[in-house]
């Protein structure tokens, strides 16, 4: 029998796979499942559409098929120049970027917020580095945005042949940076602009939320599973016309992405796509409606405090991402991981994450009416119990008028850490060379406890997870900050990644000095 030939012009991917798998061919190909042999029904059913680069089905390396024509529908939804699938997450598609825009000899400026998966690139990129720190959110004790003044200022230092800058926006708490106005500094300068938005693939169907970075930066990689409707580690990468490196990228997408990928999480993006493009608008209206109603409860808590656009203080915060709730207990009656525990284990509502300061749920237009009047419930009936059981300390008086203040952000501002761009030369950027590779093969190692690791230098990757942004690279001194958020986070039981029995590995011969 022949293969499934797609009947119309469009044709979404998971209307062929169906039409495949209610066909009589016989699969003498891979995988091998056979479209049908699983021990679970729930399987078995995932099995019928679970194929290979079979004929007329495409391949994700060299499309000139259905998986074009899903790619070009995506990049339409986005108004991308150019869009392309990815399989394994945005991880993928930043080891790409990077790699496809800086080697050795070149520079590569990341804010140091970022992602494991940016340091990873550079470390396999091998170009020299210069980080870049965000102002913290004084209310919320978080990283906000990237200054466009601080990345100028990195610029100057740069000094490979090229330059690529990366940097997260939104955040994992959806603080968005002036990725438009950094874009702008980065064409003047040669620069590529690499934005790690994988946390902001909803943006740009609604002006309730931030802007998009697509359409500004070079290169924008946007994780859909986050936010959208989509299967866990379906991602896009957004690449525009004008992007200098542009054809190393799409090179290095071979080479980081699997040569077996797979249709059915390529069907979820491209369903996706169709979903956004038919029912998208009123999807978000409806999502609109149940934040706005959450955000109007928020004002009238007396002990939580939700984060909103109002309360940013950092410079370089330009916007928040209303769609991630961020709770704090200014009170500090509980910890964020206190208060995720009882929403857990008294509602029924498990958040995203916890931190030793807040919790952070996150939401998107696949919500219900339902699951929002839960959280606010929830969060009520908390916020009343802090609000009558707690005897409050002294310093709450203090904490309350700061939080009021904050609505005109004016006094909230002399409160945060000195601006970057007035601090002195040199204040949150550093240079370094590239030896993460090296010291990672090195047998100089010791392991010792974290709290005697200050001025040691690091021989691992340590992060706290989620939201999985390091807080030692190989090859970095220590500093005092990055111990006390490892003890932090200890104490308040959340989850570390890198450590070997609870010590922390360094370079041997620094011990000697």
């Amino acid at each position: 029998m022949t293969a499934i030939i797609p009947k119309t012009k469009k044709m979404l991917l998971i209307n062929s796979l169906k039409e495949n798998r209610d066909s009589d061919n016989y699969p003498f190909h891979m995988p091998g499942h056979k479209r049908r042999l699983a021990d679970d029904e729930l399987l078995e059913k995932i099995y019928g559409i679970d194929i290979t680069e079979i004929p007329c089905f495409d391949d994700l390396h060299d499309p000139d098929g259905i998986i074009k024509e899903a790619e070009q529908r995506a990049a339409k939804c986005y108004g991308a120049d150019e869009t392309y699938f990815l399989v394994n997450g945005s991880t993928g598609g930043i080891l790409a970027a990077i790699c496809g825009s800086a080697t050795k000899g070149d520079t590569v400026i990341y804010a140091s917020n970022c992602h494991r998966s940016v340091t990873n690139a550079v470390m396999l990129s091998g170009a020299d580095v210069i980080t870049v720190d965000p102002d913290r959110e004084s209310l919320f004790d978080i990283f906000g945005g990237v200054s466009a003044a601080a990345v100028s200022r990195a610029l100057d230092k740069a000094t490979g042949k090229r330059t690529a800058v990366v940097i997260t926006s939104p955040t994992y708490e959806g603080i968005t940076s002036d990725v438009e106005k950094i874009a702008g500094i980065c064409r003047e300068r040669g620069a590529v602009l690499i934005v790690d938005a994988a946390h902001g693939a909803h943006l740009g169907f609604s002006d309730r939320f931030p802007k998009s970075a697509v359409g500004s930066a070079d290169v924008v990689i946007t994780s859909v599973h986050k936010t959208l409707p989509a299967m866990t580690q379906t991602a896009l990468i957004h690449i525009s016309e004008s992007c200098p490196s542009k054809q190393r990228i799409r090179k290095m997408l071979s080479v980081f992405m699997t040569s077996s990928p797979s249709y059915v999480l390529m069907s979820s993006i491209d369903s996706l796509s169709e979903l956004l493009e038919t029912r998208g608008r009123k999807l978000f209206e409806e999502y609109e409606k149940r934040l706005d109603d959450l955000y109007k409860t928020a004002e009238g808590f007396s002990c939580l405090s939700v984060l909103n656009k109002d309360k940013l203080t950092a410079e370089g915060s330009a916007d928040h991402d209303m769609g991630k709730i961020v709770v704090s207990d200014m009170t500090s009656t509980f910890t964020g991981k206190q208060l995720a525990d009882m929403l857990l284990n008294e509602y029924g509502l498990c958040p995203e994450m916890a931190s030793g300061s807040y919790v952070l749920l996150m939401t998107g237009i696949a919500d219900t009416n339902e699951g929002f009047e839960r959280l606010k419930n929830s969060l009520l009936a908390i916020d009343k119990a802090i609000a009558s059981e707690q005897i409050f300390p002294k310093t709450r008086g203090v904490i309350r008028k700061l939080w009021d203040a904050a609505v005109g952000r004016r006094i909230a501002r002399s409160l945060s850490r000195i601006p970057m761009e007035e601090a002195d030369e040199g204040s949150g950027i550093s240079c370094f060379e590239n030896n993460i590779l090296e010291t990672l093969f090195t047998d100089d190692i010791e392991y010792i406890p974290v709290e005697l690791s200050e001025g040691r230098i690091a021989a691992n990757t340590v992060l706290i997870y989620p939201p999985g942004i390091p807080v030692t690279v190989p090859g970095r001194v220590i500093d005092g900050s990055s111990v006390d958020s490892l003890l932090n986070a200890l104490k308040y039981d959340l989850k570390v990644s890198g450590l070997c029995e609870g010590k922390i590995a360094v370079i041997w011969e620094r011990s000697s000095i």
